[in-house]
């Protein structure tokens, strides 16, 4: 069998980690290249060389296609495996990399051009006599001259577009053309090419997918389906395999329309088409990735295949060594994107020093990250952090398996989507399947609320046990508190502990070797299970707990149950909570605007000078690949902008500053 002896990762993140395991397991040695803002980053260490990108944008660094071209040749590098995302689905870099005298790991420059403008794919399949929704194509003006024709609601998209950039869903003809300038902007933006098409929009459907792999020896083979409907503003959240939607006759259409479609483009290597399920059953093509997934773990699991070891190997010129009859469904998978945003402050992207990283690793999972305890996360990237990969001989043991894991892991120092992942998990609707794309953003309020139901349902008193024991082992030898006096812990004075502000008062004594914790009249007996850094897990009354406690200078983060609580306590220095004098409070006109996240200035949308109202943008931010708007907090005029667009910003960074109107 043909194998190349080295090939160049022209990517970052958790792909990059991916590809280079799947090289190295295959005897291939990788290199990778890295920005400086992602020097700490696992793959970067994993490689066996990496070579750093000088410059600071996307375009001096990752999208640099001379840059990584040159550094290939250099290095000795025979192929250049793209991931997702960035150049993967860029036919004039997989023609230059081919003119280079080097094999691109993916299709060829022609495939990836007839399917990644979506009018000139949606055209070719309905060739084919696959079904597509009907849509309307063009520029603004040329759209508009068709509103009498359409059935709305329609979804105005990017012809060259993708996740979830330049999407707009339009439910009447009076919302078309703010519609259609809000989507043309955004894909000139986003993709340098303003051509925009319109299509059926359907409320209720569902996202289903079919992963192939084809050789260069006219060998194609599907993988079956996977479902990645749990979505939100069209980004995918949660993915798994095979479809609980899909039976076994609509799993045969969808996979032999797949099949076709790829057979007929002469296509190689991975690729993944996608279609949208209405309610009725039908099935209608959505768009084709040229490229390996995001989700493509879900399929491996439940077929026992290693997709990017099998790109690696076509991409060296081999026949594929399976036959259809040898990939078999066993069992279930399910992925869970775990991203650094506030899911409590409207999903605002999050970026900063991760002061703590722990997921548990079980039986039948798999964690793909890029990231470690101590890293800093950049603003300059998209938000995920990590997959989280479940497998089960059935969907609910996945769900349940799922569930264990969230529930015991700790992430702090950034915010993520933790709570939110597993508040999804276990909502009814996504277990029993009874989801669709746009689920997640119509019931957007109620999962929030019983997200916060469930934080609150949590037991406080297991958490000021947690708090101090972790105060216990960790300060009584440091002279920090009190605690370290001979006989305190053995006879317990009454304790006021403060859990996100609520205050709580405990004793404990101790009995025939166990602990006993008394909190508002209830009693437990606890003793400690383990205790390795931040990782605390205690027995209380005979079940067991964990729990992750870091201190600062105020006060005590404890993460339980994948939520996040700040306690405090008079009996620890540096945590004693000031007396509050009593008075009237005095309004206090808040003149300056500082930037609450890590990102750059995409436009300033006042100047000095102007007069504006509370709840208006003075500018707008872009981090992680997302727009953020920075809203005036009171009516104001504009004394002084402080940044300029383009300008990069930290947080707490002074945006802008205000004075009252005379």
């Amino acid at each position: 069998m043909k194998q190349f002896e080295k090939i160049l990762i022209a990517n970052r993140g958790e792909i990059a980690v991916r590809i280079i395991r799947a090289a190295q397991m295959n005897g291939i040695r990788a290199v990778a290249i890295y920005a400086v803002d992602d020097a700490d980053s696992i793959h970067v260490s994993l490689a066996d060389e990496a070579v750093l990108l000088s410059g600071k944008t996307l375009s001096e660094t990752y999208l640099n296609q001379d840059k990584i071209i040159r550094i290939a040749q250099d290095s000795g590098a025979e192929a250049i495996h793209p991931g997702y995302g960035f150049l993967s689905e860029n036919a004039g870099f997989a023609q230059r990399v081919a003119n280079s005298g080097l094999v691109f790991i993916g299709p060829s420059p022609e495939n990836i051009q007839l399917m990644g403008e979506k009018n000139r794919a949606l055209t070719y399949v309905e060739s084919l006599g696959l079904p597509i929704l009907k849509s309307f194509r063009g520029t603004t003006i040329e759209i508009l001259e068709h509103t009498s024709e359409m059935n709305f609601p329609v979804m105005v998209k990017a012809s060259g577009g993708g996740g979830g950039k330049g999407m707009v869903i339009c439910q009447s003809a009076e919302e078309l053309l703010p519609a259609l300038q809000k989507a043309e902007r955004q894909a000139l933006d986003y993709f340098g090419n303003g051509e925009l098409f319109v299509e059926k929009y359907l409320p209720r459907a569902r996202h289903i997918e079919v992963q192939l792999m084809a050789d260069n020896h006219g060998n194609v083979l599907h993988f079956f389906e996977r479902e990645c409907s749990v979505q939100r503003r069209f980004q995918k959240i949660i993915e798994e395999a095979p479809s609980p939607s899909v039976d076994e006759r609509l799993r045969l259409e969808l996979t032999s329309a797949a099949v076709k479609i790829v057979q007929s483009m002469t296509y190689r290597n991975a690729g993944t088409i996608e279609f949208l399920l209405d309610e009725s059953g039908k099935f209608y093509f959505l768009e084709m990735n040229t490229r390996i997934q995001v989700e493509h773990p879900v399929t491996e699991m439940i077929t026992n295949t290693d997709l990017v070891s099998m790109q690696l190997q076509v991409a060296a010129g081999n026949e594929l060594s399976l036959k259809q009859e040898d990939i078999q469904i066993a069992g279930h998978a399910i992925e869970v994107r775990l991203c650094a945003e506030d899911a409590d402050n409207n999903f605002k992207p999050s970026a900063g020093k991760l002061a703590l990283w722990q997921i548990p690793e079980m039986v039948n999972s798999r964690i793909e990250t890029f990231v470690k305890e101590g890293l800093t996360v950049s603003p300059n990237y998209d938000s995920l952090l990590a997959k989280l990969i479940c497998w089960g001989e059935t969907r609910p043991k996945v769900i349940g398996q799922l569930q264990q894991i969230l529930s015991q892991t700790g992430i702090s120092g950034v915010h993520t989507n933790l709570s939110f992942i597993s508040g999804l998990v276990e909502r009814e609707a996504v277990q029993e399947n009874k989801i669709f794309t746009r689920y997640v953003d119509e019931n957007l309020y109620f999962i929030n609320l019983q997200i916060q139901e469930k934080k609150q349902g949590l037991n406080r008193h297991k958490l000021i046990i947690a708090y101090l024991i972790f105060h216990l082992q960790h300060q009584n030898n440091s002279g920090n508190s009190v605690w370290g006096q001979i006989g305190f812990w053995r006879m317990m004075p009454l304790v006021e502990v403060f859990v996100n502000g609520e205050k709580l008062e405990c004793s404990s004594t101790m009995n025939s070797g166990d602990q006993i914790f008394r909190i508002n009249d209830q009693e437990y007996k606890v003793s400690v299970i383990q205790m390795n850094g931040n990782l605390l897990e205690l027995n209380i009354n005979r079940q067991r707990y964990t729990f992750y406690c870091l201190d600062d200078e105020k006060q005590t983060q404890i993460i339980f149950g994948g939520f996040s609580f700040a306690l405090r306590s008079n009996l620890v220095r540096n945590q004693v909570l000031p007396m509050r004098k009593n008075g009237n409070e005095q309004k206090i006109f808040q003149n300056l605007i500082c930037a609450d996240l890590f990102g750059k200035v995409l436009k300033l949308n006042r100047c000095e000078g102007d007069v504006v109202h509370a709840g208006q943008v003075l500018l707008t931010l872009e981090s992680m690949k997302t727009e953020i708007h920075v809203l005036c907090p009171v009516d104001a005029r504009v004394k002084k902008i402080c940044v300029k667009e383009g300008n990069a910003v930290v947080e707490k960074q002074l945006l802008a500053e205000l004075e009252e109107i005379s």
